[in-house]
């Protein structure tokens, strides 16, 4: 960066992820935010090296604050699998899903779509943002294979296609919001995912028991 300076860079930054959630990326204007932050244009680009540059970083800003509460849940998720309580881990990662699918919602003035298209509208941005959810993802495939070690979730079942899975239910509800046939509620979604990964016990999974719970 051009500056050394990181609590100005951190201050400009969240006044303009305030002024992105306001009126959108589209009409961002750097003399606004000048005013804002009492700090003239010419010292503004002195930590950025483009307009995308400053979006793309205020909008990783606006995303992570969005997606805070699912970050809390994980630690839940964390602390269940640790002191090995499966009825708590279900109960996470059912809140965990459905927070995640009804995030994706489409009415909102700044959807989430537009905000990542923002970040990887920048290369500096969108590496940094990679290298942040990786973090994300790595925690998650862990807490996976810990399940499947624990007999909660299927030991065939694949902890990163899991994951992926999972990470993409915010935009999925993007794209299916529209449909009158997969216009899914977050707890459906929830629902189905839950089912999909949770390890029946052998009595549920067994012939006669299939039998007798269609009697």
């Amino acid at each position: 960066m051009k500056s050394d300076d990181p609590f100005n860079r951190r201050n400009i930054l969240v006044v303009a992820a305030e002024m992105i959630k306001e009126n959108g990326s589209a009409t961002f204007r750097f003399d606004e935010l000048s005013k804002r932050t009492n700090v003239d244009v010419v010292s503004i680009n002195r930590y950025f090296d483009s307009r995308s540059q400053l979006i793309g970083e205020a909008q990783m800003l606006n995303y992570f604050a969005m997606v805070e509460p699912l970050h809390l849940v994980l630690l839940r998720v964390e602390l269940a699998v640790t002191d090995e309580d499966e009825n708590a881990f279900w109960t996470a990662v059912e809140e965990n899903m459905a927070l995640a699918w009804g995030s994706g919602q489409s009415g909102e003035k700044w959807g989430i779509v537009k905000t990542l298209l923002d970040i990887w509208s920048d290369p500096f941005a969108q590496r940094h943002f990679c290298d942040l959810l990786d973090i994300q993802f790595t925690r998650w495939i862990e807490l996976t294979e810990g399940a499947k070690r624990l007999g909660w979730i299927d030991p065939e079942m694949d902890a990163a296609a899991l994951t992926a899975v999972f990470w993409s239910a915010s935009v999925g509800q993007i794209i299916t919001s529209g449909s009158s046939f997969l216009d899914l509620t977050p707890e459906a979604a929830r629902d189905f995912y839950v089912k999909i990964a949770r390890r029946r016990s052998r009595q549920e999974s067994s012939p006669g028991s299939q039998a007798s719970n269609s009697l």
